[in-house]
């Protein structure tokens, strides 16, 4: 399925806190490309997920880290 001009894709950065296993990672993103089709009629070959794994001693809320 082509774009039309000026169609955009769709672009998905999730961050998270910890590590998934490829199990869950495929799931998620069957998931969202799923929505994406049925909600917004975009194309699954056309939507990008990239997923952020941080650890938690590098990501804190207010002075509090999670690591």
């Amino acid at each position: 399925m082509l774009l039309h001009e000026g169609e955009r894709m769709p672009y998905i950065n999730l961050k998270l806190v910890g590590t998934l296993t490829k199990k869950q990672k495929e799931e998620i993103a069957k998931q969202f490309s799923d929505t994406l089709l049925k909600v917004a009629n975009k194309p699954k070959e056309h939507t990008y997920l990239v997923i952020d794994e941080i650890p938690g001693s590098n990501w804190a809320v207010g002075d509090k880290f999670f690591g």
